[in-house]
């Protein structure tokens, strides 16, 4: 047993020698399914939590370290923090799933990324809440498989630091930190940092990453709460790390990478405020605004050799996320959730073709670099939402928890091609501009009952 292991296990055998089990089984809550807290067992959907005492205990590299606890899902590593998700079903890079930080996507609809964990500082939340299969009315349609909501540490009341410091083979090393500033009146700030660097076991796998993020706590007056996040994080990574080898050179020297000209480079950020008001009698209103910038450049190893171009994306995203909640009922806790959800999305997409420079190894052609060639791609994306939705929630009897939502999904895209339509970029066939709509109603239906 590791040194960290047995002080984990001694502090847990000591507060529950103080404190005595019936203290610390407290019944589990989420706040995923409705926005705001809820007992898990009256949330019918399948949710999994997971707390901060479990990040502090696993102190996760990459997102499978973590998610992976969870039954029923399972997060494969691609390079670095890069990563497939199966919940439920198998591994894909499809649009199966949401990702969220503090119920905010963190990306827009359309501009899915598997990979999109990695843009979240998960060492250094303060819990993550998964769920398996398709959720509330509240969400979209991207949570079709599942989604997964990071939630922000909470800052404490009183003034403190913890600092991490951690270095292994192949130049790994990692430093977390967070300082609070207590409660200082109506203030209290959170902020946390994430660097962390290795050099990969095979040649060329480098891995870079720097995260900040910010928590401000305001509290108004005794009735209205402003919660401010900011999430930046940027990544510099080598990609060919999943390259395939031979068997005679995975026998004899699987350190070589043919891939080493591949690359990804990302940069996140997110800015949100939510505003929560107590209304009185029973009432609740909520507004949280937020914008996000998505960029990525991206030399795919996925792409060598027949197709290797550099991909150039950036997203920005300006949203406003709106919740009424009205208590109608004492005797049968009913609940009534309304809400709209906005969002604009701007995005661009860069494409280039290249020549890739290659050398060999042991009589396999290794691609080590390139040369930039023609644009093939170039266009304008506009995506518009608006989803207004209402939750309904009561209990005929105490074991019994009735829920039923209504969501409706309007999205338009707009694409320009700023090659222009009639452009032929050899073989790339080029498309015209275009606008489509999409909408859906969809309803949901969930029951809890209490068998004890």
């Amino acid at each position: 047993m590791s040194a960290a292991v047995t002080r984990a296990f001694v502090a847990s055998a000591l507060c529950v020698a103080q404190t005595g089990f019936a203290d610390t089984l407290l019944p589990a809550v989420t706040v995923t399914g409705t926005r705001e807290q809820t007992l898990l067992s009256e949330t019918p959907t399948s949710v999994g939590v997971i707390d901060r005492s479990a990040i502090d205990f696993n102190r996760p590299s990459h997102p499978q370290h973590l998610l992976g606890q969870i039954p029923g899902v399972a997060i494969a590593v691609t390079n670095g923090e890069g990563h497939t998700t199966a919940i439920r079903q198998g591994f894909t890079t499809g649009p199966m799933y949401l990702f969220l930080e503090d119920g905010i996507p963190v990306r827009a609809t359309g501009n899915f990324n598997h990979n999109a964990l990695y843009e979240l500082n998960l060492p250094s939340a303060g819990g993550v809440e998964v769920v398996r299969g398709i959720s509330s009315a509240l969400y979209g349609s991207d949570a079709i498989g599942g989604l997964v909501n990071v939630l922000s540490r909470t800052p404490r009341e009183t003034a403190g630091a913890d600092l991490s410091v951690e270095a292994g083979s192949f130049g790994w090393g990692r430093v977390l930190g967070g300082i609070d500033s207590g409660r200082r009146g109506p203030n209290a700030l959170r902020a946390d940092l994430n660097r962390t660097h290795t050099d990969g076991w095979r040649d060329s796998t480098a891995y870079d990453r720097q995260s900040l993020n910010l928590r401000w706590d305001h509290e108004y007056d005794s009735q209205t709460l402003v919660k401010t996040i900011l999430g930046a994080t940027h990544i510099d990574q080598q990609t060919g790390a999943n390259s395939a080898l031979p068997l005679g050179l995975y026998l004899n020297n699987p350190t070589v990478n043919l891939r080493s000209a591949a690359y990804r480079e990302v940069d996140a950020l997110r800015l949100s405020s939510a505003v929560e008001k107590d209304l009185g009698q029973g009432m609740q209103l909520s507004f949280t605004s937020y914008f996000r910038d998505n960029r990525m450049d991206l030399n795919g190893s996925y792409n060598f050799p027949t197709n290797a171009r550099i991909e150039k994306t950036q997203v920005q995203s300006y949203g406003l996320m709106t919740k009424f909640r009205q208590n109608l009922n004492d005797k049968m806790r009913t609940r009534l959730i309304a809400g709209l959800d906005l969002d604009y999305s701007p995005s661009q997409r860069l494409e280039d073709k290249t020549t890739l420079l290659t050398d060999t190894v042991a009589g396999q052609t290794r691609y080590y670099s390139y040369a930039l060639g023609q644009c093939i791609y170039d266009y304008d994306v506009t995506y518009k939402s608006a989803a207004p939705y209402l939750h309904l929630e009561l209990s005929p009897t105490d074991a019994l928890r009735f829920t039923a939502g209504l969501r409706y999904d309007y999205a338009s895209m707009s694409m320009q091609n700023n090659l222009g339509q009639n452009a032929t970029v050899n073989s790339f066939y080029q498309l015209p501009d275009t606008s489509v709509n999409f909408s859906r109603l969809s309803p949901k239906l969930g029951l809890t009952w209490a068998v004890n």
